[in-house]
């Protein structure tokens, strides 16, 4: 394919495709496999298979023609604006500030983040140890675990955009249904966390940075603030439930109490 230059080249380029965008690549690919599947229909002797053959080829080249063209138009209006627009259009980078599980967490963080290295009495994180906090979530949650809460806090953290990180967790509570979704976040949070004594050594090593001048040593103490930070509150307002605060509605009949004796033998792990 050739390469396309500024917005005038693409809407030029579009404009003179027949069936859309790559449309004309598609539609030959399912020509191409029509007439071999209609070939081998033939060798077969099987008339009717293959008049039903070509049907549904010429049904599928028809369908995959309109939807390029779709693609097509919908390219086409974009090249238009950007052509037409008195200054540069700049595009969303795709994953500009989408580890939302990540801003959730520290948000709720009870120490805080502070620009640079913290100084030595405080229980502050580097906003460089930011990625390494980000890939040991993803170390005990897992990749598909990790994207599913991820997208839903994503959800909770747009609808409150302009309030400040140590004013989100009261706002979240206090929104009937960012509520229940932080707390089936907070629960599957709390359930990859189950192995304390495990998920504290990962955290340690993994956040740990050696890199000059990044130098951070991550805690059994800062692992605690962040377990407060998340489970603290919940763990309150489990004993004062509101309305719709249904855990085995969520996750199974039991769940509440399981949800309860995990958070009891975690204070038991952190005091021992």
């Amino acid at each position: 394919m050739n390469k396309v230059g500024g917005p005038v080249e693409l809407l030029e380029h579009i404009s003179n495709s027949p069936d859309g965008h790559a449309g004309v690549e598609v539609t030959r690919l399912v020509e191409e496999l029509g007439a071999l599947i209609k070939t081998l229909a033939e060798g077969r002797g099987n008339d009717k298979l293959v008049s039903d053959t070509t049907a549904f080829f010429k049904g599928q080249k028809l369908r995959l023609t309109e939807a390029c063209s779709g693609c097509s138009d919908r390219l086409r209006r974009d090249a238009f604006a950007d052509a037409v627009a008195p200054t540069v259009i700049e595009r969303p980078v795709n994953d500009r500030r989408s580890d939302f599980l990540l801003r959730l967490v520290v948000a709720f963080y009870p120490f805080g983040v502070v620009a640079d290295k913290p100084e030595s009495d405080s229980l502050a994180l580097p906003r460089y140890a930011m990625p390494k906090l980000g890939q040991f979530l993803r170390d005990v949650l897992g990749t598909m675990p990790y994207a599913d809460l991820n997208a839903d806090s994503s959800r909770l953290l747009s609808r409150f955009a302009g309030v400040a990180d140590r004013d989100l967790r009261a706002a979240l509570f206090n929104h009937p249904p960012s509520r229940v979704l932080l707390m089936k976040v907070l629960v599957r949070l709390l359930t990859a966390f189950q192995d304390l004594r495990l998920t504290r050594s990962i955290f340690v090593r993994r956040v740990t940075s050696k890199a000059w001048p990044n130098v951070f040593k991550a805690t059994d103490t800062h692992f605690k603030g962040l377990c407060d930070g998340m489970f603290g509150e919940f763990t309150l307002q489990l004993q004062t439930p509101r309305e719709g605060d249904d855990l085995d509605a969520w996750f199974g009949l039991g769940a509440t109490l399981r949800v309860v004796d995990l958070l009891d033998r975690m204070v038991e792990v952190e005091m021992a």
